[in-house]
């Protein structure tokens, strides 16, 4: 009942089976733009969160 795998598909990661050099080949370049929308969903989302914890508790309070 218990085989033992001898091949590489054994499922554990080390760094020789690791090529990080393959992983950004062919990736297209980061625009300013998308900088911008990224940070604009940051900051959108970090004023929701502000909003959200100042209005529950005040509604839960009332």
């Amino acid at each position: 009942m218990s085989e033992k795998l001898n091949d590489n598909t054994s499922g554990s990661l080390s760094g020789e089976e690791l090529d990080t050099s393959s992983v950004l080949e062919g990736a297209e370049p980061w625009e300013p733009i998308e900088t911008k929308l990224v940070l604009g969903s940051l900051a959108c989302a970090f004023v929701a969160l502000i909003i959200g914890l100042i209005l529950v508790p005040t509604s839960i309070f009332h």
